[in-house]
Protein backbone atom coordinates (compact mmCIF):
# COMPACT_ATOMS: atom_id res chain seq x y z
CA UNK A 1 0.00 0.00 0.00
CA UNK A 2 1.34 3.38 -0.86
CA UNK A 3 2.08 6.10 1.68
CA UNK A 4 -1.18 7.93 0.88
CA UNK A 5 -3.34 5.04 2.13
CA UNK A 6 -0.99 4.44 5.08
CA UNK A 7 -1.42 8.04 6.26
CA UNK A 8 -5.16 7.90 5.64
CA UNK A 9 -5.65 4.73 7.69
CA UNK A 10 -3.47 6.03 10.53
CA UNK A 11 -5.47 9.25 10.80
CA UNK A 12 -8.80 7.39 10.79
CA UNK A 13 -7.61 5.04 13.51
CA UNK A 14 -6.52 7.90 15.76
CA UNK A 15 -9.73 9.83 15.14
CA UNK A 16 -11.92 6.81 15.92
CA UNK A 17 -10.06 5.90 19.10
CA UNK A 18 -10.20 9.51 20.28
CA UNK A 19 -13.95 9.78 19.74
CA UNK A 20 -15.24 6.56 21.20
CA UNK A 21 -18.43 8.26 22.31
CA UNK A 22 -19.26 10.34 19.25
CA UNK A 23 -20.04 9.86 15.46
CA UNK A 24 -17.17 9.73 13.02
CA UNK A 25 -18.26 11.90 10.14
CA UNK A 26 -19.60 14.77 12.09
CA UNK A 27 -16.08 15.25 13.42
CA UNK A 28 -14.41 15.76 10.10
CA UNK A 29 -14.09 19.51 10.66
CA UNK A 30 -12.73 20.04 14.14
CA UNK A 31 -14.11 23.50 14.77
CA UNK A 32 -15.64 24.73 18.02
CA UNK A 33 -18.99 25.46 16.38
CA UNK A 34 -19.32 22.52 14.03
CA UNK A 35 -22.87 21.47 13.20
CA UNK A 36 -22.66 17.91 14.41
CA UNK A 37 -20.08 16.05 16.29
CA UNK A 38 -20.16 12.36 15.58
CA UNK A 39 -22.62 11.33 18.10
CA UNK A 40 -21.13 8.16 19.21
CA UNK A 41 -19.45 7.12 16.08
CA UNK A 42 -21.31 8.16 13.06
CA UNK A 43 -24.95 7.56 13.33
CA UNK A 44 -25.58 7.48 17.07
CA UNK A 45 -28.54 8.99 18.88
CA UNK A 46 -28.31 11.16 21.98
CA UNK A 47 -28.42 8.61 24.78
CA UNK A 48 -28.02 10.62 27.98
CA UNK A 49 -31.35 9.36 29.27
CA UNK A 50 -30.48 5.69 28.88
CA UNK A 51 -26.81 5.92 29.87
CA UNK A 52 -25.33 4.13 26.84
CA UNK A 53 -24.89 4.84 23.13
CA UNK A 54 -27.69 3.88 20.78
CA UNK A 55 -26.25 3.22 17.34
CA UNK A 56 -28.19 3.73 14.13
CA UNK A 57 -27.12 1.10 11.58
CA UNK A 58 -26.39 2.31 8.06
CA UNK A 59 -24.25 1.86 4.96
CA UNK A 60 -23.03 4.53 2.55
CA UNK A 61 -20.36 5.51 0.04
CA UNK A 62 -18.11 8.40 1.03
CA UNK A 63 -16.85 10.07 -2.15
CA UNK A 64 -14.18 12.76 -1.78
CA UNK A 65 -12.97 14.92 -4.69
CA UNK A 66 -10.13 17.40 -4.23
CA UNK A 67 -9.49 19.97 -6.97
CA UNK A 68 -6.47 22.26 -7.07
CA UNK A 69 -5.58 24.91 -9.67
CA UNK A 70 -1.84 25.48 -10.00
CA UNK A 71 -0.29 28.89 -10.73
CA UNK A 72 0.17 27.96 -14.41
CA UNK A 73 -3.52 27.08 -14.73
CA UNK A 74 -3.06 23.31 -14.49
CA UNK A 75 -6.03 21.60 -12.83
CA UNK A 76 -5.21 18.67 -10.54
CA UNK A 77 -8.05 16.39 -9.35
CA UNK A 78 -7.87 13.57 -6.81
CA UNK A 79 -10.82 11.23 -6.17
CA UNK A 80 -11.28 8.76 -3.35
CA UNK A 81 -14.00 6.26 -2.42
CA UNK A 82 -14.56 4.74 1.02
CA UNK A 83 -17.52 2.39 1.55
CA UNK A 84 -18.80 2.60 5.12
CA UNK A 85 -20.92 0.30 7.25
CA UNK A 86 -22.10 0.55 10.86
CA UNK A 87 -24.30 -1.85 12.82
CA UNK A 88 -26.50 -1.32 15.86
CA UNK A 89 -23.67 -2.42 18.18
CA UNK A 90 -21.40 0.40 17.00
CA UNK A 91 -19.12 -1.83 14.94
CA UNK A 92 -17.76 -0.15 11.80
CA UNK A 93 -16.25 -1.28 8.52
CA UNK A 94 -14.41 0.94 6.03
CA UNK A 95 -13.43 -0.29 2.57
CA UNK A 96 -10.77 1.83 0.85
CA UNK A 97 -10.57 1.82 -2.94
CA UNK A 98 -7.74 2.91 -5.21
CA UNK A 99 -7.06 6.53 -6.14
CA UNK A 100 -9.38 7.91 -8.79
CA UNK A 101 -12.23 5.49 -7.99
CA UNK A 102 -15.67 7.07 -7.43
CA UNK A 103 -17.77 3.88 -7.36
CA UNK A 104 -17.17 0.25 -6.49
CA UNK A 105 -18.20 -0.67 -10.04
CA UNK A 106 -14.97 0.90 -11.32
CA UNK A 107 -12.82 -1.34 -9.14
CA UNK A 108 -14.32 -4.61 -7.96
CA UNK A 109 -12.53 -5.03 -4.65
CA UNK A 110 -11.02 -2.59 -2.13
CA UNK A 111 -7.28 -2.30 -1.63
CA UNK A 112 -7.67 -2.17 2.14
CA UNK A 113 -10.40 -2.90 4.70
CA UNK A 114 -10.62 -1.75 8.30
CA UNK A 115 -12.98 -3.23 10.89
CA UNK A 116 -13.40 -1.35 14.19
CA UNK A 117 -15.06 -3.55 16.79
CA UNK A 118 -15.68 -1.79 20.13
CA UNK A 119 -17.56 -4.87 21.37
CA UNK A 120 -14.48 -7.09 21.07
CA UNK A 121 -12.11 -4.19 21.77
CA UNK A 122 -10.11 -4.71 18.58
CA UNK A 123 -9.27 -3.11 15.24
CA UNK A 124 -8.51 -5.25 12.19
CA UNK A 125 -6.65 -4.07 9.10
CA UNK A 126 -7.36 -6.48 6.25
CA UNK A 127 -5.28 -6.90 3.09
CA UNK A 128 -7.57 -8.55 0.51
CA UNK A 129 -4.67 -9.26 -1.86
CA UNK A 130 -2.73 -11.61 0.40
CA UNK A 131 -5.67 -12.57 2.66
CA UNK A 132 -4.02 -11.35 5.86
CA UNK A 133 -5.33 -9.28 8.78
CA UNK A 134 -3.49 -7.32 11.44
CA UNK A 135 -5.28 -7.20 14.79
CA UNK A 136 -4.69 -4.45 17.34
CA UNK A 137 -6.28 -4.61 20.79
CA UNK A 138 -7.61 -1.20 21.73
CA UNK A 139 -7.15 0.47 25.11
CA UNK A 140 -6.90 3.85 26.75
CA UNK A 141 -3.56 5.64 27.28
CA UNK A 142 -2.14 5.63 30.79
CA UNK A 143 -1.97 9.18 32.13
CA UNK A 144 1.36 10.39 33.45
CA UNK A 145 1.48 11.50 37.10
CA UNK A 146 0.84 15.19 37.55
CA UNK A 147 3.99 17.21 38.36
CA UNK A 148 4.32 18.36 41.95
CA UNK A 149 3.74 22.05 42.53
CA UNK A 150 6.82 24.02 43.55
CA UNK A 151 7.51 27.60 44.46
CA UNK A 152 8.82 28.21 40.98
CA UNK A 153 5.49 27.19 39.52
CA UNK A 154 4.07 30.52 40.64
CA UNK A 155 6.04 32.18 37.81
CA UNK A 156 3.75 30.90 35.09
CA UNK A 157 4.46 31.85 31.52
CA UNK A 158 1.69 33.94 29.94
CA UNK A 159 -0.57 31.97 27.64
CA UNK A 160 -0.04 33.06 24.03
CA UNK A 161 -3.16 34.35 22.29
CA UNK A 162 -5.09 31.69 20.42
CA UNK A 163 -6.20 31.88 16.79
CA UNK A 164 -9.27 33.99 15.94
CA UNK A 165 -12.52 32.17 16.62
CA UNK A 166 -14.26 30.91 13.48
CA UNK A 167 -17.50 32.53 12.40
CA UNK A 168 -20.59 30.39 11.77
CA UNK A 169 -23.42 31.14 9.34
CA UNK A 170 -26.73 29.24 9.42
CA UNK A 171 -27.64 27.94 5.95
CA UNK A 172 -31.04 26.52 6.88
CA UNK A 173 -32.14 23.00 5.95
CA UNK A 174 -32.45 20.86 2.84
CA UNK A 175 -33.11 17.20 2.03
CA UNK A 176 -29.99 15.17 1.11
CA UNK A 177 -30.07 11.42 0.47
CA UNK A 178 -33.65 11.37 1.76
CA UNK A 179 -32.72 12.95 5.11
CA UNK A 180 -33.33 16.47 6.35
CA UNK A 181 -29.95 18.13 6.85
CA UNK A 182 -29.00 21.34 8.61
CA UNK A 183 -26.34 23.48 6.96
CA UNK A 184 -23.66 25.74 8.37
CA UNK A 185 -20.83 27.71 6.78
CA UNK A 186 -17.77 27.95 9.02
CA UNK A 187 -15.13 30.54 8.16
CA UNK A 188 -11.69 30.44 9.74
CA UNK A 189 -8.92 33.01 9.33
CA UNK A 190 -5.22 32.21 9.62
CA UNK A 191 -3.59 35.53 10.61
CA UNK A 192 -0.72 36.89 8.54
CA UNK A 193 2.60 35.43 9.65
CA UNK A 194 1.20 32.31 11.32
CA UNK A 195 2.33 29.92 8.59
CA UNK A 196 4.76 32.19 6.76
CA UNK A 197 1.90 33.96 4.97
CA UNK A 198 2.22 37.68 4.27
CA UNK A 199 -1.58 38.08 4.19
CA UNK A 200 -4.45 36.45 6.13
CA UNK A 201 -5.71 33.15 4.74
CA UNK A 202 -9.47 32.51 4.73
CA UNK A 203 -10.74 28.90 4.89
CA UNK A 204 -14.44 28.11 4.50
CA UNK A 205 -16.31 24.87 5.14
CA UNK A 206 -19.94 24.31 4.18
CA UNK A 207 -21.27 21.38 6.20
CA UNK A 208 -24.65 19.65 5.95
CA UNK A 209 -25.50 17.32 8.81
CA UNK A 210 -28.51 15.05 9.38
CA UNK A 211 -29.97 14.59 12.86
CA UNK A 212 -30.89 10.90 12.79
CA UNK A 213 -28.63 9.21 12.00
CA UNK A 214 -26.19 11.96 12.97
CA UNK A 215 -23.98 12.13 9.88
CA UNK A 216 -22.17 14.76 7.86
CA UNK A 217 -23.75 14.22 4.44
CA UNK A 218 -21.85 16.96 2.58
CA UNK A 219 -18.67 18.85 3.47
CA UNK A 220 -17.28 21.41 1.02
CA UNK A 221 -14.02 23.00 2.14
CA UNK A 222 -12.16 25.75 0.27
CA UNK A 223 -8.60 26.36 1.38
CA UNK A 224 -6.42 28.48 -0.95
CA UNK A 225 -3.40 26.41 0.05
CA UNK A 226 -4.89 23.08 -1.10
CA UNK A 227 -7.86 23.90 -3.31
CA UNK A 228 -11.45 22.70 -2.95
CA UNK A 229 -12.33 19.42 -1.23
CA UNK A 230 -15.87 18.06 -1.60
CA UNK A 231 -17.01 15.07 0.48
CA UNK A 232 -20.44 13.54 -0.09
CA UNK A 233 -22.19 10.52 1.37
CA UNK A 234 -24.10 8.72 -1.36
CA UNK A 235 -26.11 5.50 -1.64
CA UNK A 236 -27.11 5.91 2.01
CA UNK A 237 -29.19 3.03 3.40
CA UNK A 238 -30.38 3.21 7.02
CA UNK A 239 -30.72 -0.45 7.91
CA UNK A 240 -28.70 -3.22 9.59
CA UNK A 241 -25.76 -4.38 7.42
CA UNK A 242 -24.89 -8.06 7.16
CA UNK A 243 -23.16 -9.33 10.32
CA UNK A 244 -20.44 -11.01 8.24
CA UNK A 245 -19.12 -7.60 7.21
CA UNK A 246 -17.77 -7.08 10.74
CA UNK A 247 -15.98 -10.44 10.93
CA UNK A 248 -12.55 -11.39 9.58
CA UNK A 249 -13.06 -14.07 6.89
CA UNK A 250 -12.10 -17.58 8.00
CA UNK A 251 -9.42 -17.93 5.32
CA UNK A 252 -7.48 -14.84 6.48
CA UNK A 253 -4.27 -15.27 8.49
CA UNK A 254 -4.51 -13.01 11.56
CA UNK A 255 -1.37 -11.43 13.03
CA UNK A 256 -1.89 -9.84 16.45
CA UNK A 257 0.12 -6.67 16.96
CA UNK A 258 1.29 -5.60 20.38
CA UNK A 259 -0.28 -2.25 21.31
CA UNK A 260 2.16 0.55 22.00
CA UNK A 261 1.53 2.10 25.41
CA UNK A 262 1.41 5.88 25.19
CA UNK A 263 1.35 8.17 28.19
CA UNK A 264 -0.56 11.40 28.17
CA UNK A 265 1.91 14.25 28.46
CA UNK A 266 1.02 16.84 31.12
CA UNK A 267 0.12 20.20 29.64
CA UNK A 268 2.61 23.01 30.03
Amino acid sequence: MNSYFHRLLTVMCLVTLGMSGRPLFAQQVAQPAQPASSGGTSGSIDSQRIGRPVWVPYSADEVTVTTQILVDGTKVTHKRLVKEYQDSQGRKRHEFFGSGVESAAQEGSPVQVRIIDPVAGAIYNLNPRDRTAQKTVTGRPTPSPAPQATGASANLRPTPPGPPRPTVEDLGTQVIEGLEAKGQRITRIIPAGDVGNDQPIQITSEIWTSANPRLVLVNITNDPRYGETVMRLTNLVVEEPLADLFQVPADYAIVELQPVAKSESPSD
